[in-house]
């Protein structure tokens, strides 16, 4: 029988180390004490993680800003009042299932925005970062957010549809479909406002929202954007469980 760590089981199914802990205690993964530490079940990781649901169709770009500024706590930008409400049931949803699944979140978000990869100079990055016309995502705001991944050797930035020809222009942009340097994500012009709502204010470096990061780590489909990304979303979709009365507050991931 092989056994693996906590953190590396916490890694494979995309969830943070106390969650795994929960799911040891609750005997809905198989493992062992030894000096007083939990080591898990390599079999149990893998058939949990086959067993997990197959992702949902993709959100309209519409419905995933809506939802993403749901989980800021802002009201979602164009959408009406039905619309909300089909969006509150869907994080009711997400937060009733108690586990995470990276590869479902990142389905249902995938298409908040068209996605273009170039070639930068490198000497040109820190400057894009810092452009007025230019929010940070993903690794590049990561630190700014609490989230535990750094990204090196990618910038990725937010570009409103407007702005992307500037972008390109002033600082020699070249797509390159294959990777580049340089992801840059271009959302609906509606989108931009909430988007761009936890930016500073003029002259200020510009970070996206919380939970608009953890979607772009998501992205990366890497075990520990994946991590990262799910220990952000975790608290947030928090507040949407419902709990029967009498119940306490649902525990928050915690990090070790």
């Amino acid at each position: 029988m092989d056994f693996v760590s906590v953190r590396q089981a916490a890694q494979s199914l995309g969830v943070d180390d106390s969650r795994v802990r929960r799911l040891l205690h609750e005997e809905r993964l198989r493992g062992t004490l030894v000096g007083g530490r939990w080591i898990v079940d390599a079999d149990s990781v893998r058939d949990r993680k086959l067993s997990a649901p197959e992702p949902g169709r993709p959100l309209s770009a519409r419905n995933a800003w809506g939802i993403l500024a749901m989980l800021s706590g802002c009201r979602p930008p164009e959408l009406s009042g039905p619309e909300r409400s089909r969006l509150l049931a869907r994080l009711r949803n997400l937060a009733a299932h108690g586990e995470l699944s990276a590869a479902r979140l990142q389905k249902l978000l995938v298409a908040r925005a068209e996605v273009r990869r170039y070639r930068v100079h490198r000497g040109a990055v820190h400057v894009l970062l810092t452009d007025p016309d230019v929010v940070r995502g993903g690794g590049s705001a990561a630190p700014r957010v609490g989230a535990d991944y750094v990204a090196s050797g990618r910038a990725e930035v937010y570009v409103h549809p407007d702005r992307l020809g500037k972008l390109e222009a002033g600082f020699g942009l070249v797509l390159d479909t294959r990777g580049g340097n340089l992801v840059v994500r271009v959302p609906p012009a509606e989108a931009w406002a909430f988007l761009a709502s936890d930016a500073g204010g003029a002259g200020e470096d510009k970070d996206a929202p919380a939970s608009v990061v953890a979607a772009d780590l998501l992205d990366a489909r890497e075990d520990r954007a994946d991590a990262a990304a799910v220990g952000i979303l975790e608290p947030l979709l928090a507040a949407y469980a419902v709990r029967p009365a009498g119940e306490g507050r649902r525990r928050g991931i915690t990090r070790t």
